[in-house]
């Protein structure tokens, strides 16, 4: 194993051939309640998707997410845990998220030390190299680029636990059908979410036939299954503009959030008071 590999991995995690079964002493404990990062959204310790056509609006929502994250404020009327978020931008330049940060801070009532002082790590990746992983031959095997471990030693240096990368297409070089590919760049941003404790978000567009389908797939079916949990952002004739879960593995699926775009900004139609889900009798 390389040293860049050994070096980041989480310090409970064991060799890729060890298949020593789990300690009796610990099964026999009662497992800890579920830590949702984002209410009934994203566990941590996990990798989420948000996808949705072009333009509608997946950036500035996931923007709104790392904000809120810093702030530990709700986000879209749903509890986020505090910690430090790095929003990886591949498509949108320094100017576009100086614009939409101010329009979040007006929202939140906040200015921009106060995102910046609580761990906000914006970074303009437009025209640049964003490949995090790509296909080496002949091994027809994906290997991890520079620019990954770049990504995890900043993180693991400033203690980010919010990783949004935006977009699978700008990061991902292999082929999108492939099963094998699309798992194993998950399985590594799996291995970045449990090293750093936190959460890592990707964003995709779904093709023509998940947007025709309302499921908001796209390529391999991987891209659905590997991700612990999806959301899809669309909209519909009936319902409007809407945030819906479209696969959860560890929980009931979100309900359709309604939105409206305010002032620039996204906010939820009739949000809900949020609730600590950290209190007995909590969403587990």
């Amino acid at each position: 194993m390389a040293e860049a590999e050994r070096s980041w991995r989480p310090k409970f995690a064991t060799s890729d051939d060890d298949f020593s079964p789990i300690p009796w002493e610990r099964l026999l404990r009662e497992p800890p309640a579920r830590d949702w990062m984002v209410e009934r959204c994203f566990l941590r310790g996990t990798v989420g998707m948000i996808s949705g056509d072009g333009k509608i609006g997946k950036s500035l929502i996931c923007q709104q997410l790392a904000t809120s994250a810093v702030l530990g404020v709700p986000w879209l009327g749903l509890t986020v845990k505090p910690g430090r978020a790095l929003y990886m931008a591949c498509e949108d330049d320094e100017n576009e998220l100086n614009h939409r940060q101010r329009a979040i801070n007006r929202h939140l009532g906040v200015v921009m030390e106060d995102v910046l002082d609580a761990g906000l790590d914006l970074r303009d990746r437009v025209a640049r190299d964003n490949a995090l992983m790509f296909l080496k031959r002949p091994e027809w095997k994906m290997t991890r680029t520079s620019l990954m471990d770049k990504l995890v030693t900043v993180c693991r240096r400033d203690g980010v636990q919010y990783v949004i990368i935006d977009t699978a297409t700008k990061t991902f070089r292999g082929n999108q059908n492939d099963e094998v590919q699309v798992d194993d760049f998950i399985t590594e941003l799996r291995r970045l979410a449990i090293a750093i404790q936190g959460l890592v978000l990707l964003t995709k567009h779904p093709s023509v036939t998940g947007r025709a389908l309302g499921t908001g797939e796209s390529g391999s079916v991987a891209w659905n299954n590997s991700v612990r949990s999806r959301l899809y952002m669309h909209e519909s004739k009936n319902a409007g503009l809407a945030l819906t879960g479209m696969a959860s593995n560890y929980g009931r699926k979100l309900d359709a959030v309604p939105l409206r775009w305010e002032r620039g900004v996204f906010e939820r139609v009739e949000a809900p008071a949020p609730r600590d889900y950290s209190e007995p009798g909590g969403y587990d």
